[in-house]
């Protein structure tokens, strides 16, 4: 499609103190919202993750998400079966109508349905693909979805954390895959995508259930922002019920309930995500945070340990947690979680900042300096680049004096 403007935009966009929302899973091609009910009843005699201190308010259905009016429909199928379209694949044709259609679309924070994506013509990455199933269930056509990143993958600037971290959604033909002399026939299929590049990187896919968790995560992280605890209750209840093993509605429950001064059933959650394996880095800094408020301190360095073998695309969470670190004093773990920041955001310079001052710390002023060289040849703008100079000149000195 054609990049009608340059938002980065994410899916994960909305988040709180502590918190990032994120995608994960495998592929689906499923377009019908499944019930898990039976998932959840199995979780429930492992997890009491309700709460009766807050009331429930009707939110919206997982299948109304992806529901368009009568009107939208006609005027999709009107383009969709036009002469001009006869001889297009019809996932094809699905893209050229969101390509006609998304001529003055603009970019908007917001998550929208279907049904509000198409009268407002604007909406986030989650919510074009969320259009984009519900004109593919129009005319019964499969979906799936993989997430992808567009360099640079993560920038903060000014206390704001932006991110290229998006889903694509493709939509496969109606023709059978075949297998003929050995060879296999793919279906034909398109992808749409807010920020198409030659450069994206592709992650992993999607499940359809997780897609649908996201919308009601993103939601919810909305409604805590002013302080609608039933909402927000409500919200995740229902994403529970979509993805009761999605590490990212574990984490916004625990930390929804921890700020709610639950700290028993945000611990109960956050055990639960470590011992089923669903556990991010998300869910184990917000567990340290609670662990720290409670002054669990012996479980707070075990969570600490298990911080570096978790697996996290984000940099800023692993420098973050570094700086922590480094506060506390324990110099060689940070070292360990900005190498770690490093690995995953290698363009960003304040990796490379954080090792500069763990190595300084530690006696090791030329690895101090050879980090802070290269913290400044990565600073983001003069700025940066400037105070840089300033840090390395001045241990340059420091340097010549040991000398």
């Amino acid at each position: 499609m054609k990049q009608h403007n340059r938002f980065v935009a994410s899916l994960a966009a909305i988040g709180f103190v502590c918190v990032a929302l994120s995608l994960s899973g495998c592929q689906s091609t499923s377009q019908q919202v499944s019930s898990s009910d039976d998932v959840s009843s199995n979780l429930s005699s492992t997890l009491n993750w309700q709460s009766d201190k807050f009331s429930q308010t009707k939110v919206i259905k997982p299948h109304e998400i992806l529901a368009l009016t009568p009107n939208q429909k006609a005027e999709f199928l009107s383009f969709f079966n036009s002469d001009e379209q006869q001889d297009v694949s019809p996932n094809f044709r699905i893209s050229n109508f969101l390509e006609k259609w998304a001529t003055d679309f603009s970019y908007a924070g917001d998550t929208f349905t279907a049904t509000e994506a198409f009268e407002k013509r604007s909406g986030n990455c989650l919510t074009l693909a969320i259009l984009t199933t519900a004109l593919a269930n129009v005319v019964g056509l499969d979906v799936y979805y993989k997430k992808v990143f567009t360099p640079p993958i993560y920038r903060r600037h000014n206390h704001v954390l932006t991110t290229s971290a998006h889903v694509k959604t493709i939509v496969l033909g109606p023709e059978a895959e075949e297998k003929k002399l050995g060879v296999v026939y793919f279906r034909s299929r398109t992808v749409i995508d807010y920020f198409p590049s030659s450069l994206n990187d592709t992650g992993e896919y999607v499940a359809f259930n997780d897609f649908i968790s996201m919308y009601y995560q993103n939601k919810a992280a909305k409604a805590m922002a002013v302080n609608n605890s039933s909402l927000v209750y409500s919200l995740l209840s229902t994403a529970m019920r979509q993805t009761p093993l999605n590490s990212e509605t574990l984490n916004a429950l625990a930390v929804f309930y921890r700020q709610n001064m639950l700290h028993k059933k945000a611990r109960d959650i956050y055990e639960f995500a470590i011992e089923n394996n669903v556990e991010s880095i998300h869910t184990l800094s917000n567990y340290a945070v609670l662990l720290s408020e409670v002054g669990d301190s012996a479980t707070l360095a075990k969570i600490g340990s298990k911080l570096l073998d978790v697996e996290e695309s984000n940099p800023y969470q692993w420098y973050d947690q570094g700086v922590k670190y480094l506060d506390q004093g324990e110099t060689r773990r940070a070292v360990a979680l900005f190498n770690k920041s490093i690995k995953t955001g290698p363009y960003l310079s304040e990796g490379y900042m954080g090792l500069a001052k763990a190595y300084f710390l530690l006696g090791d002023i030329e690895r101090a300096e050879s980090k802070l060289k290269k913290a400044k040849e990565l600073a983001f703008g003069e700025k940066e680049r400037g105070l840089y100079a300033a840090k390395l000149d001045a241990l340059q000195r420091v340097n010549r004096f040991t000398d």
